[in-house]
């Protein structure tokens, strides 16, 4: 998790447990790191002009993860971009009710 406007960073999960982390599916997540990076969404929803998160899956759509601050940047008047794994995009557009959305699909790496 980085904070791009600080440069300030924290582990967000890894494959291996670790200190103050939680298991969900196969990694383990740092709450701290989920804590810090919600707060920064806050933020950012009061000032930025974009605002981006990689990436919006199943453990937002849990209630979890980033959604506190997903909320709160979705209700702001930034231009969000949002990456979102092609299987969840329309459980993700409905959660977040994005209908008027724009979707951009873009190909390349590990599916």
């Amino acid at each position: 998790m980085k904070d791009l406007r600080t440069g300030k960073e924290l582990l967000l999960c890894a494959r291996e447990p670790f200190p103050g982390a939680f298991p969900f599916r196969r990694f383990f997540f740092s709450q701290k790191a989920l804590d810090f990076a919600n707060l920064v969404l806050r933020e950012a929803a009061k000032e930025a002009e974009v605002i981006v998160v990689d990436e919006v899956g199943p453990l937002e759509l849990s209630g979890r993860g980033f959604a506190l601050g997903l909320w709160a940047a979705r209700e702001s008047s930034a231009f969000l971009i949002l990456t979102v794994r092609p299987s969840l995009l329309s459980e993700v557009e409905r959660w977040l009710k994005l209908e008027n959305g724009s979707v951009v699909f873009l190909l390349g790496g590990d599916p």
